[in-house]
């Protein structure tokens, strides 16, 4: 089950949203029986074999959580650690490292085809800034082994974040807030919703015949495949952020507060300022969790650039199995040290250079990032910036419209259309259009063209 579903949208979450709210003020059991149920149930659609892994998962973690917490020792922090770890290492880079050992030697190793557990990257960073807080003496105990599922299985937040921190979870949980304006939730979901299907799914199919043409050897213009790199950075920040808002929108309507995980990003006027408004839970999970512990920038220059290098190797890997994400992770490093170390002025204030800089560089980064494997990404790129034919190809020039708008939609529109919010006649017709807006989405959740989240897959 996904936050697009039909199913889910009109039938599961109007219902649970309504009952739980009546257990909200009062009777917290109750309360949780209703959490737990509904994860439980969003799990189970998605398939046991996940449903399964989370439940020993959340039990194993609930029992290291104790340890950590009795003993604050750090082997038993190191201990707890690597076992958390190693469910995410196992299920998700087994056969990377198997194929990396046969490409190296030549060998024929054979790895059986492993199922990844839904959610399993995220739900393993939340679990280790779990045991580490408590380390830090965050708390006087651990949670419960309920509390624990209820945590990591956190139906808005399992599949793609944001990341949060247990404390956080926990308010929501022992004393919900009050939801100020039921309104405000439900249109925050129907416009992540919106993103997702009538954005984020149309431009796929565009993204899908140019990537997925360069990986069977398909050639295509120069134009064109600059065109399918600029389709993807759109695809995929309205795919993200539109799942983002949905899980702050439910969030909010159960009475949980739920940080947010993008700030307007594309209108970053540097590297280092994009990474502050990009998938901001997972940035912030690296600083608190690696890079601060490892020292930060409080050391001596080159400890500094092992600290920066580790981070992004991480983040890299973290994101997939290939050597295509360690590309990745390298080349926002490289980027991030020219920025602190050379003297680039437009990157230190808002300017149009810094933008389209910016922009330049996340656009290339994204190849390797969706390609999934070097040689793809190489061709790709070699495309891109080997001139030759230049006649764009038919299917581009069909979605341009579709482009056009999703870069006008990446505009701080907000800013303007608050000057207008007393008037009666936009509060009409903004109405309105958001009526014809939820309607359009929920009906192209059926459509053909519907994808998974990108970021279900890491």
């Amino acid at each position: 089950m996904t936050f697009t579903s039909g199913l889910f949208l009109i039938g599961i979450l109007p219902f649970f949203a309504i009952i739980y709210n009546c257990f909200r003020t009062k009777k917290p059991a109750a309360r949780k029986a209703l959490l737990f149920f509904i994860n439980a149930l969003y799990l189970l659609w998605g398939g046991t074999g996940s449903f399964l892994f989370l439940c020993a998962f959340s039990l194993a973690v609930s029992f290291l959580a104790f340890l950590t917490c009795k003993y604050r020792n750090k082997v038993v922090l190191a201990g707890s650690v690597f076992l958390t770890v190693a469910p995410l290492l196992f299920f998700k880079y087994t056969r990377f490292v198997i194929e990396t050992i046969n490409s190296l030697t030549g060998f024929h190793l054979t790895a059986a085809s492993l199922f990844i557990p839904t959610g399993i990257s995220f739900v393993t960073f939340e679990a280790l800034s779990l045991l580490v807080d408590l380390y830090k003496g965050s708390g006087d105990k651990a949670p419960s082994p309920l509390h624990t599922w209820l945590y990591l299985c956190f139906f808005p937040t399992v599949t793609s974040g944001p990341i949060i921190q247990y404390s956080e979870f926990e308010k929501g949980l022992l004393t919900p807030g009050v939801t100020e304006d039921y309104t405000t939730a439900i249109e925050r979901i129907a416009i992540g919703l919106a993103k997702k299907t009538l954005v984020a799914d149309k431009l796929s199919l565009l993204v899908n015949y140019y990537f997925d043409g360069i990986a069977v050897g398909s050639s295509y213009s120069c134009p064109g495949l600059w065109i399918g790199s600029i389709a993807y950075t759109l695809q995929l920040y309205f795919d993200f952020s539109g799942y983002s808002d949905m899980a702050v929108g439910i969030g909010e309507l159960l009475g949980f507060r739920i940080r947010e995980n993008f700030n307007k990003p594309y209108q970053a006027y540097s590297i280092s300022d994009f990474w502050k408004r990009w998938h901001i839970s997972l940035t912030r999970w690296f600083r608190d969790y690696i890079y601060i512990p490892l020292g930060g920038n409080r050391c001596p220059t080159h400890r500094h650039l092992a600290n920066m290098l580790t981070v992004w190797l991480l983040t890299g890997i973290w994101h997939g199995a290939d050597w295509s994400f360690l590309v990745w992770g390298i080349g926002y490093f490289l980027l991030l040290v020219s920025e602190k170390y050379l003297p680039l002025k437009f990157t230190h204030t808002p300017n149009p250079v810094g933008r389209i800089y910016t922009l330049f560089f996340v656009n290339l980064l994204w190849v390797p990032f969706r390609a999934g494997n070097l040689a793809t990404a190489g061709k790709y790129l070699a495309g891109m910036f080997g001139g030759g034919n230049l006649q764009l190809e038919e299917k581009a020039v069909h979605f341009l419209p579709l482009l056009t708008a999703a870069i006008l939609l990446c505009f701080p529109w907000e800013k303007i259309f608050r000057r207008f919010r007393s008037v009666r006649v936009f509060s009409v017709a903004r109405g309105f259009l958001f009526i014809v807006l939820v309607c359009w989405a929920v009906c192209s959740t059926t459509n053909a063209a519907y994808a998974p989240y990108i970021y279900g897959n890491f």
